[in-house]
């Protein structure tokens, strides 16, 4: 997955029970929801591990 800002890989940012995506480039936070439409079948393999995402 790409950054929408800078084009950087996303990866996933999980702390205090909360699952985000981080961009490596200019670590911009992203909401799961806000990039759900963006998702790959990557990131979706590494999401399914966690038994529940807040959507906040």
């Amino acid at each position: 997955m790409k950054c929408r800002e800078c084009k950087e890989e996303l990866e996933v940012a999980r702390s205090c029970g909360r699952v985000r995506m981080r961009c490596t480039g200019c670590q911009k936070i992203y909401q799961i929801h806000e990039v759900a439409a963006d998702l790959d079948d990557k990131t979706v393999a590494i999401l399914e591990r966690y038994t529940a995402i807040i959507y906040d």
